[in-house]
């Protein structure tokens, strides 16, 4: 087997186990399915799982999520406390969703992190877009944490994978 089709095959392991995980995960935490934890852990998982094999497992998922959701839970209490929200014929809630998206792409921009953008977003979206029709803080909240979750998962199946692909490397014989 060349080195492109176990890269290509270790990939599929590697979402392959996320997903597994997940579902087991989903199993034992929200058999029910309703509080939609796979989706959302799931979702950060695949977004946060590498390709490629000789890139150190970085944490721009993690620091993505953080700065998405901390944003999305102010932009939600901003328009949670916001009395005329609903009293006019335009819906006020886009104009803060863009308030939260033009925040969050200026914050990860400033802190000169823009490979955070995308996740960051992404997780403002999550936290906020279930919330604003159903005023509830709760599961913008149970969101934050399936993210983590999701990008824990996905750290430590990328960690394993890492460790076992450094093994099968040590374990060829070199070429001299």
């Amino acid at each position: 087997m060349n080195i492109k089709h176990f890269t290509n095959s270790l990939y599929i392991f590697k979402i392959l186990s996320c997903a597994i995980i997940i579902v087991i995960l989903a199993l034992l935490f929200d058999s029910n399915k309703d509080t939609n934890f796979f989706l959302w852990a799931s979702l950060t998982a695949f977004f946060t799982i590498q390709f490629d094999l000789d890139k150190k497992i970085n944490f721009n998922q993690v620091t993505g999520n953080f700065i998405g959701s901390v944003i999305g839970i102010l932009i939600w209490i901003a328009m949670d406390r916001t009395p005329f929200i609903h009293t006019y014929n335009i819906n006020l809630e886009y104009f803060f969703l863009i308030l939260g998206i033009l925040i969050t792409t200026s914050f990860c921009v400033l802190l000169k992190a823009t490979e955070y953008v995308g996740i960051a977003l992404s997780s403002f979206l999550i936290v906020t877009v279930y919330d604003v029709g159903h005023h509830s803080i709760d599961g913008a909240l149970l969101r934050i944490s399936y993210c983590f979750i999701g990008c824990l998962v996905a750290y430590l199946v990328e960690y394993f994978y890492l460790l076992v692909s450094k093994k099968i490397k040590l374990n060829q014989p070199s070429k001299q």
